[in-house]
């Protein structure tokens, strides 16, 4: 019997302000793109850890993903990111970890977080259909 293939798909979006409409509209769009980009049914989704930096507070970004209609059977984590001197502000981060081929994963960071991996191209990736 073949086991699965398990992937940890990253993702990031930068929030303009600590609102919390703001919060859960960015957890969805996030959250939403990590499916479209890597072609995932929420089926295939064993769970979701989230982290968000201190200076968002007002929400908890799974309630943002519930509201739209996300996540309605999987586990979800929520942390906080860890803080260090220079980091960049309002900051959600997923990482989606599924049964789907490793070589098929393409990590999406959205809205001003791409800075956080100038290693990654994202010039490939259509974030703007969220």
């Amino acid at each position: 019997m073949d086991l699965p293939n398990i992937c940890a798909i990253r993702g990031a979006i930068c929030v303009s302000s600590d609102e919390g409409t703001l919060i859960e509209q960015a957890s969805a769009k996030l959250y939403k793109q990590l499916l479209k980009t890597n072609a995932i049914e929420e089926s295939e989704v064993a769970c979701l850890l989230i982290t968000q930096t201190s200076d968002l507070k007002t929400k908890n970004p799974a309630t943002g993903l519930r509201k739209a209609g996300y996540c309605s059977q999987t586990p979800l984590f929520c942390m906080q990111e860890l803080e260090i001197e220079g980091m960049l502000e309002r900051v959600i981060r997923m990482l989606v970890i599924v049964n789907h081929p490793l070589e098929s994963c393409k990590p999406v960071f959205l809205d001003g977080a791409e800075q956080l991996r100038p290693d990654l191209n994202f010039s490939g990736l259509d974030s703007s259909s969220c």
